[in-house]
């Protein structure tokens, strides 16, 4: 990371004087619960012992949202869930059991449940059952899930029929689905860093396997152009930084990689070694980690070994080989800097290897668009990459610096646009053949109301004029204009 970025875990959101976060909380947990008693029910029978615990703990949760909101809704619209009309955060814990749960719903055209009054554990017992025994290949089954119920006098937890989401002109369901791939390999990889986090923060053997698997869906997905994967990076959860810190800084490198012409096995090294790029900061204590004010000199030093100490990790790795020495030598660099201001600085050092120019740049950009302690505002992506090529120009190889920028584009994903039809837009992808011409998502219309507009490539022309639907005008600040970057890129 930057030195003007420190990672670690942020703290847990207080929801207590906040009924709609507090609403998301609970969603989220009721969610993950329906889950887990859903496959729990597939392997015991709802009278086993093993399905008690699930059973008490969604029984509860429901408890406590119908007391505090008394009916309340959990939905399913496109790829998300939604408890009434919030739509529930999507993280890489969390991700699994949503899409399990849209899966499921989706075969048996379900929209979701309305909850109607508090349940008690035969009435539960009886929903999953007959849940479970719908036969998803039947013509209705929905109506037929809904005729059992009924049968069955299950009255406190009623289905909804499935709305179809809006699409939009770049929506068809082949892309819906490449972008649902995307999205899976994506938080995959968070987990996978998060296991390798962890085992070096408690000195457990750390299994590179699991980060060369998690990157190989990156570079698969790269090379097969679903740049929608780039957009992703975009997605900031200060809750999970430190570890999809690791993995934005995978993607991009990669990406940028391709540019450069790598192979798929050099892609894959890279990919790796961007992924442990800082693994070293597991060495670091959380109090210098996320402390919100300026580091003393003892702190500093502390943090700026972790270079060292992430070498040091990789090094006690089983079965050290050629991929083990690269990840290492990009630990080591990856803070130096081209013009050799970084650190660490040990005289007659040589000078940064292509691996490490490329991890250095891409680290710098992702590490200025993300929310820290100790910064109040986070750069736009747009702002990050103008002071990456104007201020600090001088820190990155030129011709890597200038590969990035065809790479990302002009305005990275996640940049609040204003469109030459006065239309409000955030870019969602770069384009692979025109910098200024992303793709991007209506956010804003010409009233400034609020819009959830299709997807659309500023490289579509108009086939009567031949001139381009659409052109960026300039990069807007987000927060003048009220508008969640994570919303429109989720």
């Amino acid at each position: 990371m930057s030195d003007t970025t420190r990672a670690g875990a942020g703290a847990p959101v207080n929801t207590n004087d906040d009924p709609a976060a507090r609403l998301l909380h609970q969603g989220r947990n009721l969610a993950i619960q329906l889950c887990v008693l859903l496959k729990t029910a597939r392997v015991h029978d709802v009278g086993n012992i093993a399905f008690q615990g699930p059973l008490t703990n969604f029984i509860e949760t429901v408890a406590q949202m119908w007391t505090a909101e008394d009916d309340f809704k959990v939905l399913s619209v496109g790829d998300f869930l939604y408890v009434n009309q919030h739509r529930l955060r999507v993280d890489a814990s969390s991700y699994p059991s949503y899409q399990y749960l849209n899966d499921e719903f989706r075969t048996r055209g379900l929209g979701g449940f309305a909850f109607e009054g508090k349940l008690t554990p035969p009435e539960v017992k009886k929903f999953v059952r007959l849940f479970l025994d719908v036969d998803v290949k039947a013509a209705e089954p929905f109506e037929e899930f809904v005729s059992a119920l009924t049968k069955l006098s299950v009255e406190n937890i009623v289905p909804l029929r499935a709305v179809a989401p809006m699409i939009g002109h770049v929506g068809s369901e082949e892309v819906r689905d490449s972008r649902k791939a995307a999205k899976r390999t994506f938080y995959r990889a968070i987990e996978s860093a998060r296991t390798v986090m962890l085992s070096a923060r408690d000195r457990r053997p750390i299994d590179i396997r699991k980060a060369k698997r998690a990157v190989q869906g990156i570079v698969d997905l790269i090379l097969d152009e679903e740049y929608s994967v780039i957009g992703l990076t975009a997605l900031k959860n200060h809750d999970e930084y430190t570890f999809q810190h690791c993995v934005n800084v995978s993607i991009l490198a990669i990406a940028l990689g391709q540019r450069l012409g790598l192979s798929k096995k050099l892609l894959g090294d890279l990919g790796v070694a961007a992924i442990l790029h800082d693994l070293g900061k597991a060495a670091v204590p959380s109090w210098v980690l996320n402390k919100a004010g300026r580091l003393t000199a003892d702190e500093w030093k502390i943090l700026n070994d972790h270079p060292i100490q992430g070498v040091k990790m990789i090094a006690r790795m089983r079965g050290l080989n050629e991929l083990a020495l690269r990840a290492m030598i990009v630990s080591f660099q990856h803070h130096m800097n081209v013009d050799k201001s970084g650190y660490p600085h040990i005289e007659g050092c040589e000078e940064q290897c292509l691996f490490s120019r490329i991890v250095a740049t891409v680290d710098c950009f992702d590490a200025m668009t993300a929310h820290r302690a100790y910064r109040r505002n986070a750069f736009t992506p747009y702002e990050a990459l103008h002071m990456m090529i104007t201020e600090n120009v001088d820190k990155f190889d030129p011709l890597i610096l200038k590969a990035f920028i065809n790479t990302v584009g002009m305005y990275p994903a996640g940049t609040v646009v204003l469109l030459d039809t006065n239309e409000i837009a955030v870019v969602v992808e770069p384009s692979p053949h025109d910098i200024f011409r992303p793709k991007v998502k209506n956010v804003r219309d010409r009233a400034r109301k609020p819009v959830h507009g299709a997807v659309l490539d500023l490289n579509t022309r108009d086939q009567e004029s031949g001139a381009y639907v659409a052109s960026i005008v300039s990069a807007l600040n987000p927060e003048e204009y009220e508008i969640n970057i994570v919303d429109a890129l989720a």
